[in-house]
């Protein structure tokens, strides 16, 4: 579905702001497309505090009904989207896709989460993507990166809209850990997540000397190969920021 770029391009500008979907939903409402309600429901359901059953059931049949419709911007470019708050904000595809669609994707859709499949071969080459305006959170967990994606992963342009990015289970390791370390790119990284990786004491102390470090508010280090010291160094750097 195309959306009116008046009401499209204030939702890509403030994602986070619920106050544009819901004149659009109205709009769309008055218009007699179904879109309005969903839109409406969804916000209503993100922001509830207890179950709301006769609503859920209604999104639920919304969504049944007219998926294929509402997601055919999108659909032949990804493996998979979810939608929250009336919008495509969850993909799942491949970094030949990224690289090939995400700057026209994300002037379609308020994309807020990315779940990458890539073998790692590529990773320097996902585009920066200067029309956005929020961050992203990018998803490579259990992928065979290896050290070597990820150093071409902290070569890519894509890391400077990241906030969150899931590295665990990637085989990742202290060369690895060094890569995103000196990256230029993740200005922006608020949270990491390392778990399942083969990650050693030694990689901890060289790591626990960037500043990335001192950015960071969540850091996910659980089944790796680092000891009680390491550990101990990790909190004394982040507190309870730190998930070991």
């Amino acid at each position: 579905m195309t959306h009116p770029p008046r009401f499209l391009n204030t939702i890509l500008e403030k994602p986070q702001d619920d106050s544009p979907r819901l004149r659009y939903a109205r709009w769309l409402a008055c218009c007699g497309n179904p879109l309005g309600e969903f839109i409406h429901l969804q916000c209503l359901l993100a922001d509830a505090r207890r179950p709301l059953l006769d609503y859920e059931r209604r999104e639920q049949q919304l969504l049944a009904e007219h998926h294929a419709v509402w997601a055919r911007a999108v659909a032949e470019r990804v493996d998979w989207c979810s939608f929250r708050r009336g919008f495509v904000e969850e993909i799942a595809l491949s970094d030949r896709d990224l690289i090939r669609h995400g700057p026209d994707l994300l002037r379609q859709v308020p994309v807020q989460d990315i779940h990458l499949k890539s073998d790692g071969k590529r990773l320097d080459r996902l585009p920066l993507l200067p029309e956005i305006h929020h961050t992203l959170f990018l998803d490579l967990s259990s992928q065979s990166l290896g050290d070597g994606g990820v150093e071409r992963l902290a070569d890519a342009p894509l890391l400077e809209h990241v906030h969150g990015l899931n590295l665990s289970s990637c085989y990742v390791g202290d060369v690895g850990i060094e890569a995103l370390r000196d990256s230029p790119h993740l200005g922006r990284l608020r949270e990491l997540y390392l778990n399942d990786n083969p990650i050693t004491d030694e990689g901890v102390r060289q790591f626990a000397m960037s500043p990335l470090l001192d950015q960071l508010d969540l850091l996910h280090i659980s089944f790796t190969e680092i000891g009680p010291d390491a550990v101990e160094l990790l909190q004394h750097v982040l507190g309870d920021k730190v998930q070991c």
